[in-house]
């Protein structure tokens, strides 16, 4: 009897060890909703093809990266315990957390760092330029993960791969065409599949109260879309939302003033950037003197008074300057029609036929420039016309052409273009941000300035960070006197928050310039309810 007792007692503790190692999911976090009106909505969750604004924040709610970027602008270990390089800083050997679970409750392994950064590098848009220069990835074991890289990659520490569990994702027909609609990952927060609500489009996540890095206090994210920045300032403005975000200027003038509405406006590292796109593969932009004599007809600072109503700054660099790289440009050239005449009578362009319009000297035809916007980007119509109307002072034909969807995709390397006005987004990585004007790039220009790829090799390589800053100050300088693209203004982000609910956050405002849309998931983290923190 006692031999049948213990060997029943030995079961049992075997199968108590079972269901302990049993893979539980996510603990989720009760507390209050912070409700966010948001004036868009992505068009699929999967991180590798949407690039909204608005999924870029899904992605840091949801997915961690081995290093995130604090509200300074600096990354700090989150997936890494530790990691080391090699004396010729080409391998870097990565440790990993043994304490990270994705949200269906399986442990994350090297493995999955592995699968997420050669996926992302072979199928997103987006994230392939930060696996940049990434040769070879090994896994020792399972917590150990080994970049081999071509040459000294300074910014491996900025790169935001979100890691995807490989068990999952590997077994796809299509990374690309995966629905991901429960976006499983390790971040603080996970998608709830809520019942959707006929007369409402919203996406809802909730905290982890076993999140590795310490639970959010808040119990849960809500975002709602409403079709005009106008309906989602009412809907803050009635208490019906806690918070709206990419206000524009209008709402700046009918907010201001409610109670308990908080407005912040800031340049923050992922403001819009306005700029005109040249192609420089094709006369008359061919020359440098003529995409400056562009620059002599754009007057920044009505551009931006009368777009954004001063919400911004004039532009002068492709970064902005909520970046600590951001360098101030030297010798700005401002709007000056007799400077722009002045270059076009030395080119060989003259009014012959006294008609008001300049004609080359040579083809006896007029100077016309083909411009083309995007119907999407609310800027650029008053932004063209005033450029359209200083060309046209000092005799230069503008065909202004307004297309649907994005102006790159009729402003082909082949396609017969002068000028296009676009939206950029800075970028916390000064590699990735200088590297947009390389002709392999993504630079519709077709521009190519030798001592700018000798410049920018050495910035790939700056492990520093103050080399980084000198060297990315560098390549701003060269790009602005070569000019394949004039930098218009940078349009402030503006947020409205209930700060009569809720509080906690004016350190990370202060550090980072605002409080969502920053590239990084501090400002979620320190939301609180105002009567909790009293």
């Amino acid at each position: 009897m006692k031999r049948i007792a213990l060997l029943a007692l030995c079961a049992l503790m075997l199968l108590l060890t079972a269901c302990s190692d049993e893979i539980q999911p996510a603990q989720l976090k009760e507390g209050p909703q912070f409700t966010v009106a948001v004036a868009e909505q992505p068009a699929s969750v999967n991180p590798l093809t949407e690039e909204s604004k608005l999924m870029e924040e899904f992605i840091l709610l949801v997915y961690d990266p081995l290093w995130r970027i604090n509200a300074d602008g600096e990354p700090v270990n989150c997936l890494v315990e530790d990691y080391s390089l090699s004396s010729d800083q080409r391998t870097w050997t990565v440790r990993l957390r043994r304490d990270v679970t994705f949200s269906d409750g399986t442990p994350l392994t090297a493995e999955d760092v592995q699968y997420s950064y050669q996926t992302m590098s072979l199928h997103s848009t987006i994230f392939s330029p930060y696996c940049a220069g990434i040769d070879d990835i090994r896994c020792p074991d399972e917590h150990t993960v080994v970049f081999t890289t071509s040459y000294v990659k300074g910014d491996m520490l900025y790169c935001p791969i979100p890691i995807l569990p490989k068990a999952i994702w590997s077994k796809q027909p299509s990374a690309r065409g995966f629905a991901n609609e429960e976006m499983i990952g390790t971040g603080p927060f996970v998608r709830q599949m809520t019942e959707l609500d006929p007369q409402e489009v919203s996406w809802t996540f909730q905290a982890r109260e076993d999140y590795f890095g310490g639970p959010a206090k808040i119990g849960s994210l809500k975002f709602i879309y409403y079709a005009t920045e106008t309906g989602a300032s009412r809907a803050l403005s009635a208490g019906e939302v806690d918070a709206a975000i990419e206000l524009t200027d209008v709402q700046l003038t009918t907010l201001e003033g409610v109670p308990g509405v908080q407005l912040i406006q800031s340049l923050t590292r992922s403001s819009d950037i306005w700029t005109v796109a040249f192609n420089t593969r094709k006369t008359p932009f061919s020359l440098t003197s003529m995409r400056q004599m562009v620059e002599y007809c754009v007057d920044r600072s009505r551009m931006l008074s009368m777009s954004n109503g001063n919400a911004g700054s004039t532009g002068t660099s492709f970064v902005s300057p909520a970046m600590d790289y951001y360098y101030g440009i030297s010798n700005m050239r401002g709007i000056d029609l007799d400077s722009a005449k002045n270059i076009l009578y030395t080119t060989g362009y003259e009014d012959i036929d006294a008609d008001g319009l300049l004609e080359d000297l040579l083809t006896r035809k007029d100077l016309q420039l083909r411009l083309y916007t995007s119907s999407s980007d609310d800027w650029a119509p008053t932004a063209a016309t005033i450029l359209k109307e200083n060309l046209e002072n000092v005799g230069v034909s503008v065909d202004w052409n307004t297309v649907d969807g994005k102006v790159e995709d009729v402003c082909t390397p082949k396609a017969d273009w002068d000028m296009c006005l676009i939206t950029w987004r800075s970028n916390v990585d000064p590699v990735v941000a200088a590297n947009r004007l390389l002709p392999a790039s993504s630079n519709l220009t077709g521009w190519e300035n030798g001592a700018y790829a000798e410049v920018m090799q050495r910035l790939r390589e700056a492990i520093d960070r103050p080399t980084a800053q000198t060297v990315a100050g560098q390549l701003q300088q060269i790009a602005y006197d070569d000019m394949p693209y004039l930098v218009l203004a940078y349009r402030s982000d503006i947020l409205g928050i209930r700060h009569d609910r809720w509080t906690g956050y004016d350190d990370v405002v202060q550090r980072a310039g605002g409080l969502l849309r920053i590239g990084t998931v501090d400002g979620y983290m320190s939301l609180e309810p105002a009567d909790a923190a009293g």
